[in-house]
């Protein structure tokens, strides 16, 4: 018994047919060298990229300490200082004192020797007074002193004018 397939006869392909194949088998190689070259400078490219990136960290770690003035660099000190003193904190305080009859006239603070000094103007002494008093109550304050007070007129009003110091603790 033998086995029989059911195919019709091959023949070899035509000039046109032989000729496309040829083309296509060329374009196919040219193709494969074509793309060995792109990854040979993609790859060379990426070298180079990386060489780049670790020159510019090695640039990035070194310090470059910058040149200053001598004459500004206390002045600079100085700016440091002050952005790091606890303004609010103080300010706070004082809020936490105030009475309704109590005008702030001056506020003075000096953070480089921490104390601050105040004008006040109250309607009566004794209210000038309590201030003083409550003022030595406040965690921020200490050494709280009158070191004035004067009776004054405003507008046509008897008023107390008191000038007080304080130690400012932060």
């Amino acid at each position: 018994m033998h086995v029989r397939f059911n195919h019709a006869p091959g023949r070899l392909p035509g000039p046109v047919a032989t000729l496309l194949g040829l083309i296509l088998l060329g374009s196919l190689v040219w193709l494969t060298v074509v793309y060995q070259q792109l990854t040979e400078e993609n790859t060379a490219l990426q070298q180079q990229w990386q060489t780049h990136l670790s020159l510019q960290a090695a640039d990035q770690q070194t310090v470059h300490v910058p040149v200053v003035n001598p004459a500004l660099a206390s002045d600079i000190v100085e700016a440091q200082r002050q952005i790091h003193t606890p303004w609010l904190a103080l300010l706070g305080d004082l809020e936490r004192v105030q009475q309704a009859q109590l005008y702030w006239l001056q506020l003075s603070p000096d953070a480089k020797r921490k104390q601050i000094r105040m004008t006040v103007l109250a309607q009566q002494r004794q209210q000038g007074w309590a201030l003083v008093e409550r003022l030595k109550k406040q965690s921020a304050l200490t050494d709280v002193k009158l070191k004035a007070s004067e009776a004054t007129e405003v507008n046509g009003l008897r008023m107390t004018t008191l000038h007080v110091e304080a130690g400012w603790q932060f």
